[in-house]
């Protein structure tokens, strides 16, 4: 058995037939109750969602009996539930926080499990590390018919939709929507959700499916033919696509266009300052778009940069400082809200900026470009095999006074190295946290142009392997 377990951010993840065992569940379950224990609230109890993947639900049985040991309660769902409902959770019954098992949208030979504390937000270092410092280097042992009396069952539901009318203004009705939960855990509760909201549903790829079907439940338009061409031919009014465990989400317009992050977090922006009155700032990483930052100057505000994470933009939510916050790889939360990404709230508050300004998601998004411009953003991912410091290297090389003809005006070592360059346009370099990759992002106001900078970032990687 593989002793070593890195409990991160998004917790740990691995696959099934490589350390993702039972034995390792319980490992980092026992982590996680002697972290509760320690930090004094080891009576409020835990939730323990699962997702749709191959024994997900044991793993989350598995997690129960070794909190039971400990002297603490669970509450199971009876069903596969997204990430932020089991978020969601926590806060709503003011518990010690909540466990996810999820690989998230990675392939479904893998799972994961995740801590998420009381707040009902991302992990933040100082918990993750108390948790990685607890797991024990063999598998606790316990006796599986003991402490029963502290499982139990809560079906979140019906409190998660409660919020959900509170969060909007009014109901859904009216409203036509394909949804795409690509077989994940959102399969079979968002058309409930959104139903019962008052809108019209159709739903694809809508069971659970371990296998999620044969392809990977991530939502990106390579993986969502299906949708897109099942909204331009029904004239719905916009199409949602959710991944694995229901955190993130991608649009699709009635013509067919995808709308990922980097178009829906100042779409929505602009919706909550100008129709719903909650004037503030927002949030992004820094590979994010910075088309959200020209919504906020033209409203007198600002946007808060932090580093990839969206527990950074948690904190911020946490803290009243930002009405909204996003990330580019797809997840949204709201100052109203839980401070963790939430695909469901995200697509049922674009579905009340559609539904109140009276025109198509594609109007809608022609309005926000013909007022602050089109960015385009694009990224790559190149593996490599430097064994020394390739950030460094890349960072001398890379801060020039000028580069490709045009000049720099600012180099922002906040998360990676991004370059600004005049014209608005910028380069990103960050190198992964878990694999041997570097990653390249760029936007300009041009296609080519955003090429070309990706070119000259692959380039410049490249040139030290």
């Amino acid at each position: 058995m593989d002793n070593r377990i890195s409990f991160g951010t998004d917790g740990w993840r691995a696959r099934l037939d490589e350390g993702f065992t039972a034995e390792n569940v319980r490992r980092v379950a026992f982590a996680i109750a002697e972290h509760i224990c320690e930090s004094g609230s080891p009576g409020r109890g835990v939730f323990i969602g699962y997702d749709g993947r191959a024994q997900s639900k044991k793993f989350a049985e598995e997690c129960a009996i070794v909190l039971a040991s400990k002297g603490i309660a669970s509450f199971l769902p009876p069903r596969p539930v997204p990430t932020p409902v089991a978020a969601f959770s926590a806060v709503r019954h003011s518990l010690s926080g909540s466990i996810m098992i999820t690989a998230s949208h990675n392939p479904p030979e893998y799972n994961g499990i995740k801590f998420i504390p009381d707040y009902g937000g991302p992990a933040m270092p100082d918990v993750t590390s108390s948790i990685e410092r607890h797991i024990p280097p063999e598998p606790p042992i316990f006796q599986k018919d003991a402490d029963r009396n502290m499982i139990s069952e809560l079906d979140p539901y019906e409190d998660y939709l409660r919020h959900l009318f509170g969060l909007i203004k009014g109901d859904l009705s009216g409203m036509r929507v394909v949804l795409d939960p690509m077989h994940g855990s959102t399969s079979g509760f968002a058309s409930r959700v959104f139903s019962q909201m008052g809108a019209s549903v159709e739903a694809l790829r809508d069971t659970i499916d371990p296998s999620f079907g044969g392809s990977i439940p991530d939502p990106t338009p390579e993986n969502l033919s299906g949708l897109r061409s099942r909204v331009v031919a029904s004239g719905h009014d916009l199409g949602i696509a959710f991944d694995g465990d229901g955190d993130r989400l991608t649009a699709v317009t009635r013509d067919g266009t995808f709308l990922a992050v980097n178009q829906l977090l100042p779409l929505v922006y602009l919706h909550l300052m100008e129709r719903r009155s909650m004037i503030g700032d927002a949030a992004r990483t820094v590979a994010t778009s910075h088309l959200v930052d020209r919504v906020a100057e033209d409203h007198g505000q600002k946007v808060v940069e932090v580093p990839v994470g969206f527990k950074y933009i948690g904190v911020l939510l946490r803290e009243r400082a930002v009405v909204i916050g996003g990330e580019e790889s797809g997840g949204m939360s709201f100052s109203c809200h839980i401070p963790e990404k939430d695909g469901i709230a995200s697509a049922a508050l674009l579905m009340e900026a559609v539904r109140s300004s009276g025109q198509g998601l594609s109007n809608l998004y022609q309005d926000l470009v013909t007022r602050y411009g089109r960015l385009h953003s694009s990224r790559l991912d190149l593996r490599t095999s430097f064994k020394g410091d390739i950030m460094r290297l890349i960072g001398e090389a890379a801060s020039k006074v000028e580069i490709l003809g045009r000049r720099v005006v600012g180099v922002n070592r906040k998360d990676g190295i991004k370059i600004a360059l005049e014209g608005g346009c910028w380069i990103l370099f960050r190198k992964s946290g878990t694999e041997n990759v570097v990653r390249v992002y760029a936007e300009s106001d041009d296609w080519a142009l955003t090429e070309t900078l990706l070119n000259f970032g692959k380039s410049l990687v490249l040139s030290f392997i």
